[in-house]
């Protein structure tokens, strides 16, 4: 008798401690805690610092869904001023036409590499890092010349 008021009780236990577990890891898994974050963000700022002398802004936003993560956490990097955007945003439209096309082309690599570099240390996959200029129409926000998750880049190397 006493085994067959064990086995429900047992199974209800099983049941209630599963559950519980993989809340909880679906919750971690898209949770990036301000800790990693301010690691995240310092990792970048000495990244970019190595490039030139443009002040980056970051923007953290959590419950993205886009092709690459979904509810998951972007954070976003562009140019403090006005004019090291308009430079950024000038330098990404005429890197393929212009006598210096060739030194554009290379600057942007350089920035999707060091991006590409941070990202790779992020906890999961579904953290992403873009990096670019903001737009002029203030509805489309942010346009990304470097985007990236850990295990790959949203905007391809080439």
């Amino acid at each position: 008798m006493k085994k067959l008021l064990l086995l429900p009780i047992m199974t209800t236990i099983l049941v209630l401690v599963t559950g519980c577990s993989n809340t909880s890891s679906k919750n971690s898994n898209t949770e990036l805690t301000e800790k990693k974050y301010a690691e995240v963000v310092k990792n970048l700022k000495k990244e970019l610092s190595s490039i030139n002398d443009v002040s980056w802004d970051f923007k953290k936003s959590n419950s993205i869904t886009n092709a690459d993560i979904s509810k998951g956490v972007m954070i976003e990097v562009f140019p403090k001023s006005e004019k090291d955007n308009s430079s950024l945003m000038d330098d990404y439209t005429n890197k393929d036409i212009g006598p210096n096309a060739k030194e554009l082309q290379s600057k942007i690599k350089l920035l999707q590499k060091k991006v590409a570099k941070v990202a790779r240390t992020l906890p999961n996959d579904n953290i992403e890092i873009s990096l670019g200029f903001k737009s002029d129409q203030k509805s489309k926000g942010v346009i990304p010349i470097a985007e990236s998750i850990k295990s790959m880049d949203a905007i391809p190397i080439h």
